[in-house]
C-alpha cells in the first residue's frame, strides 16, 4: 500500500507543480460540460477511445476537498467505462481536474495513478492544453521515481 501511496503523492506533486496555475477555470458547471462534450465527441478523442462515449460533470457537496470520478459500466477498452460521472469538489471547476478524472474513466476502475494512467493524462493535456502545458507536467513527471520511465502518450 505504501507504493500506491508514493505513486500517487509523486502524481499529485507533479499536477500541482506543473499545471495548477494554466488551463480553464469555468464558474458555471454548464460551461465545462460543453467543454467535455466537445472533447469526448470530438474525432481525435474517438481514434483513441472509441468505445467512451458520455462523461457528466455534477459538484460534490459543498466543502468538499477532492474530486474523484464514478464509472457508469465497464464495458468500454481494457474494462474502461463508456460513460461515466465526474464529481468536482469546492473551487475545482478546472481543465487539469477534469482531464484527470476523464483519465481515470478511461481507465479500468481500481487502476488508480499507475503509469499507464500518468501517459493518459499527458495525451488528454498535450491536445487540449497545448505543448508547454504537457512538456511542464512531462518534466516534472520524469523527476519522480515512479514516473520516470513513462512514455510522452498513449497512441
Amino acid at each position: 500500500m505504501a507504493v500506491l501511496a508514493s505513486r500517487q503523492a509523486e502524481l499529485y506533486a507533479a499536477e500541482s507543480a506543473s499545471l495548477a496555475n494554466v488551463g480553464q477555470r469555468w464558474a458555471r458547471l454548464a460551461d465545462a460540460q460543453s467543454y467535455l462534450d466537445r472533447l469526448v465527441n470530438s474525432a481525435w478523442f474517438f481514434q483513441r477511445w472509441p468505445t467512451f462515449v458520455r462523461a457528466t460533470i455534477e459538484r460534490r457537496a459543498s466543502g468538499s476537498v477532492w474530486s474523484t470520478c464514478q464509472h457508469l459500466d465497464e464495458a468500454g477498452a481494457g474494462g474502461g467505462a463508456t460513460e461515466g460521472v465526474i464529481l468536482i469538489a469546492t473551487g475545482s471547476l478546472t481543465q487539469p481536474v477534469v482531464l484527470h478524472e476523464l483519465a481515470h474513466l478511461l481507465r479500468a476502475p481500481g487502476l488508480g495513478h499507475d503509469p499507464l494512467f500518468a501517459e493518459t493524462m499527458l495525451t488528454l493535456v498535450r491536445h487540449e492544453m497545448g505543448f508547454f502545458a504537457f512538456a511542464d507536467y512531462y518534466h516534472a513527471l520524469r523527476q519522480t521515481e515512479a514516473f520516470r520511465a513513462i512514455r510522452k502518450g498513449v497512441d
